[in-house]
């Protein structure tokens, strides 16, 4: 890991008091940005308070909370580079078609090239900074010196924030579970604030930790049924919890994961468990997709976190249209992804105008991103207040495909019902008539509900099957090579270099 953030420093290693809120700072001035105007957070920026003084109040308990979230709403994490950002063009749902650009590089999988490779290694470490974060909140949380109802919530939010990073970590830099051994490699899995001895493990073992702390979180959040987004930002921690790592939080976690690893019986019980708790979630029932489209995707965000500050990165980005490889567009054949000859007054994809739009020059045309800032006027007022992690549709893509073995009536009838709700009729029953056009058509509406989610390289890792470039030209096979991002070097100069299975 890169030493910047070890703590190389001998000195700062053995420092007995730290000052924990100047390493949250980043992330707890990013939230006060977003919701002064309310004094939800009300932050005194001292920047000098020991752990002692920190941790001695339920409201210094609630910063370093809200750093903690914050500092996974950066650039580098999920207010970027996991989302809309190098994530999506892996995914190849954009791109740069420009050879002086580094995302023309990430587009090919170039990642021993040095500006692409320096991408790779900052995730991982701001990544792991950010599990040091909530390991220490765990352990404050754990020997506070007075009680208070939040501190279980706080608890399980980490434990279940620790599971949830450490997974995506996995997605990325793992091999697919599903074609794992017992002796594939896993993770340095963190449970310490100490970001230089790591434990390394199995990458069973790592899914195995991954579940532990999803149970632990599961147990402390057990009674946390208020997951619903509060607008008003009121000072009661237990409201308005879909901003923060709440139950169904965990329950569509574990979805994922025991997807993820191929183990269809658990998934499609916590992903339905999570379609069943209707008085906090539902799929948009109306004739446009403007409420859900972004955060807070109303009543379809299961979790997302606050990033008021992305909206201006975000039009220079993808609103752009001055010409071939200016800016990075979404995928070139959009019109074939979407089904756009198909469309009829009774079926038509809303996601494919209010996802994005077409620019036309000459006979050329590129498609611009436009899901989370639509023009520039909305980029100016911060119309964008955050990012969507986890999403209601994926439940039922995660239910349907589970399903589809034992119960095919049903899973086909659960894709459906997220088609309906973007506006189409039925399935094609041609295209889902066997287990391989089905995920060959999952795949597909991955693809169509998931641009600017940072979840499509995911699903193509998962599938393993060969896929076009955003520019509908390359077609890349399926390989470790693609879909196992290189751990930093540094990082073998850290911890226990023996691996280990619990």
């Amino acid at each position: 890991m890169v030493k910047d953030y070890l703590g190389n420093n001998k000195k700062e290693m053995n420092m007995k008091r730290i000052s924990y809120y100047t390493k949250l700072l980043v992330g707890a001035v990013m939230m006060l940005s977003v919701v002064s105007c309310n004094d939800f957070i009300n932050v005194q920026p001292s920047g000098q308070e020991d752990e002692e003084q920190q941790f001695s109040s339920i409201r210094g308990f609630r910063n370093a909370m809200y750093g903690a979230y914050g500092s996974m709403a950066t650039s580098d994490l999920y207010g970027g580079n996991l989302g809309f950002g190098f994530v999506d063009q892996l995914g190849q749902m954009f791109g740069y078609d420009n050879s002086s650009e580094t995302s023309y590089f990430v587009g090919q999988y170039d990642y021993m090239r040095s500006d692409v490779r320096s991408i790779v290694d900052a995730i991982w470490t701001k990544q792991y900074q950010a599990i040091s974060y909530v390991n220490n909140i765990i352990d404050q949380t754990e020997k506070a010196k007075f009680e208070h109802a939040e501190l279980p919530l706080m608890r399980g939010e980490c434990y279940g924030l620790r599971a949830f990073m450490h997974f995506d970590l996995a997605r990325l830099y793992c091999t697919d579970y599903t074609r794992s051994d017992a002796n594939t490699l896993g993770l340095p899995y963190a449970t310490e604030f100490n970001l230089k001895n790591r434990t390394r493990y199995t990458l069973q073992a790592t899914f195995n930790l991954i579940l532990k702390d999803l149970n632990q979180a599961d147990s402390l959040l057990i009674d946390d049924n208020d997951v619903t987004y509060d607008n008003n930002f009121v000072r009661d921690y237990s409201k308005g919890r879909v901003i923060l790592f709440n139950k169904f939080a965990v329950k569509a976690t574990k979805a994922r994961v025991y997807y993820a690893m191929g183990n269809y019986t658990e998934a499609a019980k916590y992903a339905r468990e999570v379609i069943n708790a209707t008085q906090n979630f539902k799929l948009n029932t109306s004739t446009s997709l403007d409420s859900v489209m972004r955060f807070p995707a109303n009543k379809e965000m299961i979790f997302g976190v606050y990033a008021a500050d992305r909206s201006t990165t975000i039009r220079s980005t993808f609103l752009r249209s001055t010409g071939y490889g200016s800016f990075v567009e979404g995928r070139r054949d959009l019109r074939s992804l979407y089904e756009v000859d198909q469309f009829t007054a009774l079926s038509s994809d809303l996601r494919y105008t209010s996802f994005f739009r077409e620019n036309t020059s000459g006979s050329a045309s590129s498609f611009s991103f436009i899901r989370l800032i639509q023009n520039d006027a909305e980029a100016t007022r911060g119309a964008l207040k955050g990012f969507v992690l986890i999403s209601l549709p994926e439940m039922y893509y995660i239910l349907s495909e589970s399903l589809y073995d034992t119960n095919q009536t049903e899973a086909i009838s659960l894709l459906n019902q997220v088609r309906k709700s973007r506006g189409l009729g039925d399935v094609d029953a041609a295209k889902v008539a066997t287990r391989t056009l089905f995920e060959q058509e999952m795949m597909r509406e991955r693809m169509r509900e998931f641009p600017g989610m940072g979840q499509t390289f995911y699903a193509l890792k998962h599938y393993n099957r060969s896929f076009t470039d955003f520019r509908n030209i390359d077609t890349y096979q399926p390989s470790d090579a693609i879909f196992n991002l290189p751990w930093p070097d540094r990082e073998n100069e850290y911890g226990d270099q023996a691996v280990h299975n619990e």
